[in-house]
């Protein structure tokens, strides 16, 4: 892309995404008047129809490099310059709302750790995932890792990296048909502290306590 072409893209994204913040920021307030007023309802912006009128204004004096510059079309400068060119143009278009996750139900996280009975510091996580319309969700990935800052947070010591690499056996699951799945975790690594495990799937996240070493 030219020089000209990279700034005309640039000022049109920054456009765009300026109107998208305005729309963003709009709706959020009416959603807050909704919540905190006496009316009992609110209101939602479905979409919004825009149209720029912009010139692209191309300058260039003795001496000094070709600048272009993206205007108002109303915005005119009538001063006399070496040499320019104008190109008006339109913009039109519409922001529309769209569903977060794809217009899906938001997955949910059924998270539960229990001992292993004749297994001496093994414990089972027991993971559940599905969805707000309460549809099991089979064949879908979920993710484990030792939640570092977490742990730091709420037990004040970071694992070493040697117990995040032993604690987990795996770290990527596939849910049954029946949305579930689980880990059976050895807990050794952990010499008797605790540690927080993040679970993640579909944008869904979940965090447990792991006990430590039982023993």
């Amino acid at each position: 892309m030219s020089q000209g072409g990279q700034i005309a893209a640039d000022a049109v994204r920054d456009m765009l995404v300026g109107l998208a913040d305005a729309l963003q920021d709009a709706q959020g307030t009416l959603s807050e008047a909704a919540r905190t007023g006496d009316a009992g309802h609110g209101y939602e912006i479905p979409y919004l129809d825009f149209a720029f009128e912009v010139e692209f204004h191309e300058e260039a004096e003795a001496n000094q490099p070709t600048r272009l510059r993206l205007l108002p079309k109303a915005r005119r400068d009538h001063q006399e310059t070496g040499r320019e060119t104008r190109i008006s143009s339109s913009i039109s278009g519409r922001l529309a709302t769209v569903p977060s996750h794809g217009g899906r139900p938001e997955t949910l996280l059924d998270l539960d750790v229990s001992a292993v009975e004749g297994r001496a510091k093994r414990e089972r996580l027991d993971i559940q995932v599905s969805s707000m319309a309460g549809e099991q969700q089979g064949g879908v990935p979920v993710s484990l890792q030792v939640d570092v800052e977490m742990t730091e947070q709420l037990l004040g010591y970071r694992p070493s990296a040697q117990q995040r690499l032993s604690l987990l056996s795996s770290q990527r699951l596939t849910t049954r048909e029946d949305g579930s799945a689980h880990l059976v975790i050895d807990l050794a690594s952990l010499r008797g502290k605790q540690v927080v495990v993040q679970v993640e799937s579909r944008g869904a996240i979940g965090r447990v306590l792991l006990p430590g070493d039982l023993s």
